[in-house]
């Protein structure tokens, strides 16, 4: 009979083998195909040779026990060997399934000789059969295979393609006691007129037959038929390794059995026996088919059918209980398959917290009153318990400004001195020691700035419970706008957060950027409980080999405002690095160190002689200190005087009407101007009135601020 391909049967790498595979397992298989492909071929001689030798024959025995040897040797576990025949494009192929992975075509697995010569006689003998397939079960002791041989080989059981001849087949095995076998014929495959893969509908055939079977098992109780029935069901169902495939045959389980209460058991069975790895799978693909049949809306038997099916794998995957199988419950759930109460408690409650959510951001104002309004412990911890509840969930949603609600009113309570002080400290507490901050740390380094502007508050409000997770964001994220805020974060929490952060720096664990943003951070926090420890670390980082991190740490030195700061931003004005030079003057300029200044006067004048893209930096940024340091006055002279002599010699015509060697650049003369309109008076004014009319652009503007400065000062 001709049937349409299945594309997937028998796809196979080379040697049939499936890749990738560890080397070992691939050489496991290599091996298990060569003893196969041996025990076929023996076999398949053994079938042919139809009465060669009486069945008692020294030889024949001695050929049996050898087969039977080679068959044994085939399986580690309890498992089969079936022979599955088709009408293909290219004429009738026959698969051999079980064993290996993967079926394989017959004639690909012997040499090309020995296919060429058995495979043309083995197809011919199982079509004067009638058979479709053959299954031997590894559950085959020794006599009840050598009987199996020797029926097959048997000459008047040539040609069973008869009803007849069938029912005598039947009888004849039954007879010798050989029942771990399964075979179908040809007109036993069932319901042609059904849309169903090739691979199914032989499963399904499968099952009907062997179980008319049963019946030949006499003296059997209830429960030991029903065992014998789950036997057969598994067996036929071990070879199925694709879900598509192993929904298919539950969809047509109804073919098994005309008995409705039967087909039900039947079903039962099926998913109960429905392996781990294939269950998500099948679950997944059977949801997806029975959505597209409700849409259909025929409300008939195999609506009904699909209905009830639906139900039993939703309650096999609450019985899996994983992660994975519990997602895809919900999915049954929010499709209306299963109810509330055939959930898991732990998904019970997730949908239960939905509501409540759902409940809560339609009558935020009700809920917050509840919590005011509370008469007795148990109405107060009620509705706060419900609000920390909650808070996962909003966190999912991106609801920050009820988060942020939630944690202002619990800190009021707790700061409000009532009857609830102490429970709504608590609840905080517990907050910050749970999941939540977590969950809020994962939205801080995937969101983007807005996202990250709404939790910092949040986090704030947390303060112990957030510590650990922004010392986290610095540690791991690569995000400098990250790694900013989360340093913002902790400057707002403050003081608590210093213990903290001094604690990691003893760690000496941390990264040169995250070691940078702690000491920025401590830095920003005025705590003189932590003065001391910090500028001892900060001190002892000033002679690092990275530069950046010496940088960062004299400028936490200069915050901090330890005595001994001044000698060592002193002795990092011969920096070798740029910008510690520039930081050190910053520095000197914002303690309003004399000797810094008089350092300063001194660097300008080799600077003016060797100008380079790096020294007018340097140069700018010491103008700019000036401006920190106030109008001191260095040996005789004010800043002011000197600010005026440079303008006058390098940013001024002279009387010939063209600039002085090495003039200022746009940035210099920028600072300067900054400088003198915070410590500049009536000279500067007049210095920097002639020097405007000469300029033109930004610097114009900048002398323009800078006059009007000194004007409303003076």
């Amino acid at each position: 009979m001709a049937l349409k391909p299945n594309p997937t049967l028998g796809k196979k790498t080379s040697g049939g083998v499936p890749e990738p595979l560890a080397p070992e397992e691939a050489e496991h298989l290599q091996k298990l195909q060569i003893k196969l492909t041996d025990f076929v071929l023996h076999l398949i001689q053994a079938f042919l040779r139809t009465g060669y030798y009486t069945a008692d024959h020294p030889e024949s025995k001695k050929a049996k026990e050898d087969l039977y040897r080679r068959f044994r040797g085939l399986f580690g576990e309890e498992d089969e060997l079936a022979f599955l025949v088709r009408e293909e494009q290219g004429g009738q192929e026959i698969y051999v399934e079980g064993v290996m992975p993967d079926a394989q075509k017959l004639g690909r697995m012997m040499m090309k000789g020995m296919g060429e010569l058995y495979v043309p006689k083995f197809e011919k003998y199982m079509e004067c059969k009638g058979l479709i397939s053959l299954t031997l079960k590894s559950r085959m002791n020794r006599d009840e295979f050598s009987a199996f041989v020797d029926v097959m080989s048997e000459p008047s059981f040539v040609d069973t393609r008869r009803k007849q001849d069938q029912d005598r087949f039947a009888q004849t095995l039954y007879s010798l006691g050989i029942f771990n076998i399964s075979y179908i014929f040809n007109e036993e495959f069932l319901a042609p007129e059904r849309e169903i893969p090739w691979r199914a509908r032989l499963t399904v055939s499968r099952m009907s037959k062997d179980f008319k079977t049963i019946p030949l098992f006499q003296k059997m109780t209830g429960r030991d038929i029903q065992e014998i029935r789950g036997n057969l069901l598994r067996d036929a169902l071990r070879p199925i390794r694709q879900s598509d495939l192993l929904c298919a045959v539950l969809r047509n389980s109804d073919l098994v059995s005309a008995s409705e209460r039967l087909e039900e058991t039947i079903e039962d069975e099926i998913v109960t026996s429905l392996k781990k790895p294939y269950l998500f799978n099948t679950a997944k693909i059977f949801l997806r088919e029975h959505l597209d049949l409700k849409k259909l809306q025929k409300q008939d038997a195999f609506e009904r059918k699909s209905d009830r099916l639906a139900k039993k794998i939703a309650h096999r995957l609450k019985d899996e209980a994983t992660g994975e199988t519990e997602g895809l419950l919900e999915e049954f759930f929010r499709h209306q398959i299963i109810s509330l109460e055939d959930l898991p408690r732990n998904l019970k409650d997730k949908i239960l917290l939905e509501r409540l959510t759902d409940k809560f951001l339609n009558y935020t104002d009700q809920f917050f009153q509840q919590l005011d309004q509370a008469k007795d412990k148990e109405a107060f911890l009620n509705v706060a318990l419900s609000f920390a509840g909650m808070i996962p969930e909003l966190v999912q949603r991106d609801r920050y400004p009820e988060i942020l609600r939630i944690f202002e009113t619990l800190n009021r309570h707790f700061h409000g001195k009532n009857m609830w002080a102490l429970l709504a400290g608590q609840i905080l507490e517990e907050i910050g020691k749970g999941t939540i901050p977590q969950l809020l740390k994962e939205k801080f380094l995937r969101g983007k700035k807005e996202v990250r502007m709404a939790i910092i508050p949040l986090l704030a409000a947390l303060e112990v419970g957030a510590i650990p997770v922004l010392i986290d964001i610095l540690k791991t994220s690569e995000d400098q706008w990250v790694r900013k805020n989360a340093c913002e974060t902790l400057i707002q929490i403050g003081p608590v957060a210093a213990v903290h952060l001094l604690k990691e720096l003893d760690r000496q664990q941390t990264s040169v950027e995250t070691t940078c943003d702690i000491l920025r951070v401590l830095g920003e926090i005025k705590s003189r409980e932590w003065q001391v420890p910090l500028a001892k670390l900060a001190k002892k980082l000033t002679g690092h080999e990275h530069a950046k991190l010496r940088q960062q740490a004299i400028h936490t030195l200069c915050q901090v405002g330890d005595p001994e700061g001044e000698e060592i931003f002193l002795s990092k004005l011969n920096d070798p690095d740029v910008e510690v030079r520039k930081r050190a003057v910053w520095c000197l300029g914002i303690i309003k160190s004399p000797r810094g200044i008089g350092k300063m006067v001194e660097m300008l004048k080799g600077l003016s002689m060797n100008p380079s893209p790096q020294s007018e930096k340097l140069e700018t940024h010491i103008y700019l200190a000036f401006g920190l340091s106030g109008n001191i006055t260095i040996d005789g002279q004010t800043v002011e005087q000197m600010l005026i002599e440079i303008l006058e010699k390098r940013g001024t015509k002279g009387l010939l009407g063209f600039l002085q060697k090495h003039p200022l650049s746009d940035e210099s003369l920028g600072a300067i101007c900054d400088t003198l309109g915070k410590i500049g008076a009536g000279e500067s004014m007049k210095v920097l009135t002639r020097l405007e009319k000469s300029q033109r652009g930004p610097l114009t503007l900048k002398m323009r601020e800078a006059i009007k400065k000194m004007g409303d000062r003076t």
